[in-house]
């Protein structure tokens, strides 16, 4: 069963996400879930915005969720499913309908034989080796406020005796940038592993956590890939 911990006020709209997801039970949340249920909540949430506003609203409702989660993260909290597509700016996947559409810029990595890819939007869900990559396509404003949250909460909960927010810059061939470790001893041992980094013709967002909510899996085996990663950009004929 999910966690049971209450929410923060600002985040007390996703309490029928948390029971949709908590039901299908973590089997089942993954990513081919259905975002149906998910999109209705988001979309009453943000109802009488503008674009521009709903994505900068949705953006702080990841952070507060990204930093609820390193005080309450553990094995059962079922909302962990949400925070990529909140903190790293996919907020579109939850707003608009999926489209058959080429998307306009689209992440790219050559992968190890047996991954499964699943793509919208431009962004890859990668699932191998018992890990969950999730890839979505950036721009520099956002990376820009991206490294800005990473370097934030890092301070605010260094990493101590393996427990906390790690920092460090990173360069896989042509990617680089900043990666956070998150590590978590108690009340259940915890592990995610963020990615902002510049590639060649764009930038792009990750996030690498266990399928089997092992806290002691080797990111090593992903990052042997990320000198792979690019943007494509596709071009839309005129009609």
């Amino acid at each position: 069963m999910g966690s049971t911990t209450p929410l923060p006020p600002r985040l007390r709209y996703l309490e029928p996400v948390r029971k949709y997801l908590t039901r299908l039970g973590p089997d089942e949340v993954n990513e081919n879930t259905d975002l149906t249920p998910i999109r209705k909540v988001v979309r009453k949430r943000v109802k009488g915005l503008s674009a521009e506003q709903a994505r900068s609203a949705l953006i702080e409702d990841g952070n507060e969720l990204d930093q609820w989660l390193t005080l309450h993260l553990d094995g059962n909290e079922v909302l962990s499913f949400l925070l990529p597509f909140l903190v790293m700016d996919a907020a579109d996947a939850l707003l608009e309908e999926p489209t058959e559409a080429q998307p306009k810029h689209e992440v790219f990595i050559e992968l190890e034989k047996g991954a499964k890819v699943s793509k919208e939007g431009g962004s890859w869900s990668v699932k191998w080796n018992r890990k969950l990559l999730t890839l979505y396509p950036s721009d520099s404003v956002s990376m820009e406020s991206h490294i800005a949250q990473f370097r934030a909460d890092a301070k605010r909960r260094p990493m101590v005796d393996s427990d906390g927010i790690e920092l460090a810059d990173v360069q896989f061939a042509s990617a680089r940038g900043i990666k956070r470790t998150y590590l978590q001893t108690w009340p259940v041992p915890a592990k995610r592993v963020d990615y902002a980094l510049e590639v060649p013709g764009g930038y792009v967002l990750a996030s690498l956590q266990s399928l089997i909510g092992s806290s002691h899996f080797d990111e090593s085996e992903m990052e042997a890939q990320f000198h792979t990663l690019r943007i494509v950009s596709h071009q839309t004929k005129e009609t």
